[in-house]
């Protein structure tokens, strides 16, 4: 599990680790959340056991609360995939030709399962999506694990790395983990 951390400390007593992994084509992503106080908005009551598979829910602006994202950067190339995801079942994926350069949805290409559980009394959500389907990914890819979260304190923006004088989640330096296809 990689920690993430806050863009701004806003006094939230919230900490969210990440990790991921492919098995074969499939790319697991898993956010484990300790929110003891129960902080977060749209993500309370949180429900255990579900499993949601199939196409889902797409939804547009799932970042304006709280979500949990996945970003796949091309290793050699400036093009990458961003998915949203929230604790509901609802997604989104969008590719980038470029820096923020937004060339549409890929929801249609892609099949996303989502579960729900309880590990270690702390609400964990754990996506899979088939990774074959994204026709402009190459490999090694490397990938950038966040989450954006509105809670008590407002909206607060976290990351594996932050760079820069604004939380920028799109930034090519963020990307610190690197996927292999094997």
């Amino acid at each position: 599990m990689v920690l993430l951390y806050a863009f701004e400390n806003k006094k939230e007593n919230i900490r969210i680790s990440a990790d991921y992994q492919l098995q074969g084509t499939q790319l697991i992503a898993s956010y484990l959340i300790d929110d003891k106080d129960q902080e977060l908005e749209d993500f309370y009551p949180f429900e255990s056991g579900k499993n949601i598979s199939g196409s889902l829910f797409p939804l547009e602006n799932l970042w304006t609360t709280t979500c949990f994202e996945i970003f796949l950067k091309n290793e050699k190339t400036s093009d990458y995939y961003e998915f949203n995801f929230n604790s509901k079942g609802e997604w989104n994926v969008f590719y980038f030709s470029d820096y923020r350069q937004r060339v549409g949805s890929s929801k249609n290409s892609v099949e996303v399962k989502m579960q729900t559980q309880v590990f270690a009394g702390r609400p964990l959500l754990v996506y899979s999506f088939d990774i074959s389907n994204l026709a402009n990914l190459k490999f090694p890819s490397q990938i950038n694990l966040s989450a954006v979260t509105k809670g008590k304190a407002g909206i607060t923006y976290w990351s594996q790395k932050h760079n820069g004088q604004k939380a920028d989640f799109h930034d090519p330096k963020n990307f610190t983990l690197t996927l292999n296809y094997k």
